[in-house]
């Protein structure tokens, strides 16, 4: 069970990161276009390996995240709205996956709740050997994603900063603000990608969008914004695990809930703070 939990703290470190820059431009949908439009992805790859167990459904998935973002973005530069564009764009390739399956996969075991739903207490049971070590595939997955974000966050810190609260000033400074873009659209689309196979993509929505809503409650420069969402997000993670031990219930489900309790626990302190600041 040790590694159960490694796995959600690690997936959780890694979407609360790259998360709080949908959550400062606005842009959270992305994650849930993400999380839809992959299993077009996932269905080419298996038309291609005629396999549940190839590699090309990963591959897939992962490209056609990249499809997802490169077409939002290029709808949105066409002075359509951001958010139009990710409904018309996830809609489109998730419809398509739908018909493909109905039309063509109707006796395999390939449906949504492959990608929308997922189960962490399975994901142990996935492994490879690592340096002579046998490590869960997720666990090693989770972890090159965590520190893949981290070494973007760490190169492009103050112009990634610039950029999120002054586009204007970023482009008048000659920042690479396109590049900074499509850089952090894409790293979603990778951390959705590789952690929605252990703990479902629906969950990963939620660890991309709660931890940094609640730490856009307390954090005053963005430095604490993104150690705080780190704090609360392992938070969420240990009390919904221990949560689903004790009475029984899906690791994954109780710790997408239990993050959003604890955004609504946060915001009635928050408001309570306020109103006693005020009297």
């Amino acid at each position: 069970m040790l590694e159960v939990l490694l796995i959600l703290l690690l997936v959780s470190a890694s979407c609360s990161l790259i998360g709080s820059v949908l959550v400062l431009k606005d842009q959270a949908m992305i994650a849930d276009a993400l999380s839809h439009s992959v299993l077009l992805g996932i269905v080419l790859g298996f038309f291609i390996s005629h396999s549940l167990d190839s590699p090309f459904l990963m591959v897939g998935a992962a490209l056609f995240g990249v499809v997802t973002v490169w077409f939002i973005d290029f709808l949105h530069t066409s002075k359509v709205e951001h958010d139009a564009a990710t409904g018309i764009v996830y809609s489109f390739l998730f419809s398509v996956a739908v018909i493909l399956i109905s039309v063509f996969a109707r006796n395999v075991h390939l449906d949504i709740d492959m990608v929308l739903m997922g189960e962490v207490l399975f994901a142990p049971l996935h492994r490879l050997d690592l340096f002579g070590l046998s490590l869960p595939v997720s666990l090693v997955k989770s972890a090159v994603m965590l520190v893949i974000n981290l070494t973007f966050f760490s190169l492009v810190y103050q112009p990634l900063k610039l950029y999120l609260f002054d586009e204007t000033q970023a482009r008048l400074s000659g920042g690479r603000v396109r590049f900074l873009s499509f850089a952090t659209l894409l790293l979603v689309s990778m951390t959705t990608v590789f952690s929605f196979d252990a703990i479902g993509s629906m969950t990963v929505i939620v660890f991309l969008v709660a931890p940094s809503m609640g730490a856009l409650l307390w954090s005053r420069s963005f430095w604490q914004f993104l150690l705080i969402a780190q704090i609360i997000g392992a938070m969420n993670v240990l009390i919904g695990y221990t949560l689903a031990l004790h009475f029984d219930l899906t690791m994954s489900g109780t710790c997408a809930v239990m993050s959003l309790f604890s955004y609504c626990i946060q915001l009635v302190i928050k408001k309570a703070g306020k109103k006693r600041s005020n009297k």
